[in-house]
């Protein structure tokens, strides 16, 4: 567990701008007055995919 958590921790450092984008757009994701509108609420998944899958093929 505690080699995971330290993956984790150095891949956040060496991706830190993707992962700074990552957790804004969880933050709105959370946020019910970005969620009352449909439209920006599908957009945010979408990037948030974008963002992972180029996290994903960083590694």
């Amino acid at each position: 567990m505690n080699e995971i958590l330290e993956q984790s921790l150095r891949n956040a450092r060496e991706h830190r701008d993707d992962m700074a984008r990552w957790l804004a757009v969880e933050v709105l994701l959370n946020d019910p007055t970005a969620l009352e509108d449909p439209a920006l609420e599908e957009n945010l998944y979408v990037l948030q995919d974008k963002i992972e899958q180029k996290l994903r093929a960083a590694k």
